[in-house]
Formats: structure tokens, sequence, C-alpha cells
């Protein structure tokens, strides 16, 4: 019996460490940001790490990274019914969907890297409680703090002025949770961001969005998305809304997908929907590539 397969992206997180054979697309996608100053090819040759963490270069990575794997994952006969993507890499699953051309979905990622630095704030995540628990100390705290992703049912990342999130992890921790602290340049899906999503805004109007191929599970909405305005829309206030992976998950199982692949560097989606759901099996693009060797 045919599976029902799904290609989840990454978001913003771990460097790529090594370059993948460049097809025809991705050489150009390289090119065109060496061109503009940003020289990911020769910055992952040589390991310069303190430069990739960079969000205004991290962002374009990640994305490259992301379209290079989920190429080499079809070469090896894996052919996605969904895609999803965790936060910067909802852009990558709109290029994936062919809602988006692989150039402005790069185009567009750098001008979001750009827009995204110098905002002060931070992130943490809060694990070992639940979310209504995390948004019942971000109301008694205030406007400074706010939930930003809702990776699964006991791990939510909360985002916001430092001062706030330092408060609200000390509150967590005396409720029986745990906190670690995100080495993030900002306070990303939270009000404070609002400057830079509307820096980006008008640079998303002017590109051409079509209808996917592939249906899109939206981090915004956690629902299929198949219109091509109402995926602009959902990009041009991305950047500051809350990130609905739980409702993500949840809504690939009801769709009956029986795999999901993680295309990109790592395994934290991997880990997370492990932890989430049994009746979806959960792979690691080296697993996947590993099974149809």
């Amino acid at each position: 019996m045919p599976q029902t397969i799904a290609f989840l992206f990454p978001g913003q997180g771990k460097t790529p460490k090594s370059m993948l054979p460049e097809s025809k697309r991705i050489s150009g996608l390289l090119d065109m940001a060496g061109a503009q100053g940003c020289a990911l090819r020769q910055w992952i040759a040589e390991a310069r790490t303190d430069l990739l963490v960079r969000t205004e270069n991290a962002q374009p990575a990640l994305l490259v990274d992301s379209l290079a794997r989920e190429e080499l994952l079809r070469q090896a006969g894996w052919s996605p019914s969904f895609v999803a993507g965790h936060s910067l890499g909802e852009y990558a699953a709109l290029v994936s969907s062919g809602a988006l051309s692989a150039i402005d979905g790069l185009r567009a990622v750098m001008e979001r890297g750009q827009a995204m630095c110098g905002v002060e704030g931070t992130m943490a995540a809060v694990l070992k409680l639940d979310i209504d628990a995390v948004a019942s100390l971000c109301t008694e705290i205030g406007s400074g703090v706010c939930i930003a992703n809702h990776n699964s049912p006991t791990q939510i990342v909360i985002s916001g002025e430092a001062d706030a999130v330092k408060e609200l992890t000390r509150r967590a921790e005396e409720m029986g949770g745990r906190s670690i602290a995100l080495q993030v340049s900002g306070p990303f899906h939270s009000p404070l961001m609002r400057p830079a999503q509307d820096a980006l805004e008008p640079f998303l109007r002017q590109l051409d969005f079509h209808a996917p191929t592939i249906p899109i599970v939206s981090g915004v909405t956690g629902t299929v998305e198949r219109d091509p305005e109402q995926l602009r829309g959902i990009l041009c206030r991305q950047i500051t809304a809350q990130v609905r992976w739980v409702d993500v998950i949840h809504r690939l199982s009801y769709l009956g997908v029986d795999v999901a692949v993680e295309a990109g560097s790592g395994d934290v989606l991997t880990r997370m929907g492990q932890r989430m759901q049994t009746e979806i099996r959960f792979m690691t693009y080296e697993e996947a590539i590993d099974e149809h060797a």
C-alpha cells in the first residue's frame, strides 16, 4: 500500500556543516547569494560558523541547504503529498510546493534575514509545562513576553524583552518546569519584531505567488493552505505570528500522513514529532536517504 509522505523543513537553528552536491538550481542560488555579498559556498567550505550563525547569513544558508536536501530526497525516490515548514522553513516549503520560485524564495529570505537583525530581545524554551500554564504566566507578566512556538505539548518557546523572558523562566521553574535560554539574535515571533515584519511586507507584495501543486500545512494557521494570496498574507504576518507546530503535526496525522521526512540539517523536527505522534514515522534526511539507497 502506498505511503502518504510529508516533507518537513526546519527553521533557523543548526548551521550547515558541509556543502551538498550542487545541482544547476542550487549552484544558481549560491551564485546569486554570492553576487550580493553572501558567500555561502565559501563560508560553508571554510566552516566559517562565525559568519554563518548571523541571522542575515543563516537564513539564506538554511534555505539553500533545505532545498538541496529536498532535491536529493526526490532523486532518491521520495515524493511528498504534503509539505510544512517551521518558521523560516515555511519558505522552503513554499518553494517545494511550487507556490514560490527558488530564486524568489532566496531573495525573500535574504530580505527577511536583514530585516530581522538588530531587534533587542531574546527567547527561551520552557519544558515540562503545557501551553495553558505558559500562557497564564505571559498574561501575569504582561506584554513584554509571549509564546513564540508551540513545538510540542510540553515544549513552549517564549520570546520578548530580556527581563520579561527571564522572569517568566524563573516562575516556570518554580512551578516545576525547566527552561533553556536560546542562542538567538532577537525576539523572533513576538510583537517586538513588528518593524522587521513591516519592512519585509512591501517586498513580499511584489513577488509572484502561484497555486501550490503540493498542499502546504501552514505553521501560522495550522491548516492546509492552497490560495496564493492567502499564502502571501501568511508570510506578511509570519515574523510576529506564533509557530503552531503542534497543530501542524496533528493536521498531518488527520490527513493520513504515514511518514514525515525532515528535509534539512539535523533532527530537531524529527525528535519533536516523535514525542507527539506514534502514528507517523518521523525520519531525518540521512535516514530517508539510507532507506532508499
